[in-house]
């Protein structure tokens, strides 16, 4: 019975972490959807240390010499699934920045264009020299769009 109030105390640390994991996505740090899978593996090892004898039966039944044994395989596949998870996310991520970073472009060639078009009649400037001697900084877009070459 020792042995069972020694996993309360794992499991009374896993409910902290969920809690603090609860706030930080009620603070919106956090969204929801990334922090499921955290969640039920939390929930998961708690249940694991609130019935070690549950675990201790499942880890004879699948081969586990010891329990605690199967508490890491569990923990490691745990890890290996938020991984995996954490990577789609993040491809996802990646390719909508890329994505939108080309629209971005093209809207911006769009409106350099409808820029030029508004003014036909206007003869091109030529930007001034400065006075140290030095070339003219060729303009910027948004010297462009103004109107400011």
């Amino acid at each position: 019975m020792q042995q069972a109030e020694q996993y309360w105390i794992f499991a009374a640390f896993c409910c902290v972490v969920a809690t603090l994991l609860l706030r930080l996505v009620l603070r919106e740090r956090i969204t929801l959807q990334s922090s499921l899978w955290v969640f039920f593996s939390l929930a998961a090892l708690v249940v694991l240390a609130v019935v070690p004898d549950l675990t201790t039966s499942i880890a004879h039944a699948m081969g586990f010499a010891l329990p605690s044994n199967f508490f890491f395989a569990i923990a490691i596949g745990a890890l290996a699934l938020l991984h995996v998870h954490t990577l789609v996310t993040l491809s996802r991520t990646e390719v909508r920045s890329i994505a939108l970073t080309q629209e971005l472009g093209l809207l911006r060639e769009k409106l350099d264009r409808i820029a030029r078009e508004d003014s036909p009649g206007d003869p091109p400037r030529v930007p001034k020299p400065s006075r140290d001697g030095a070339p003219p900084a060729a303009p910027t877009k948004t010297d462009v769009l103004h109107g400011r070459t």
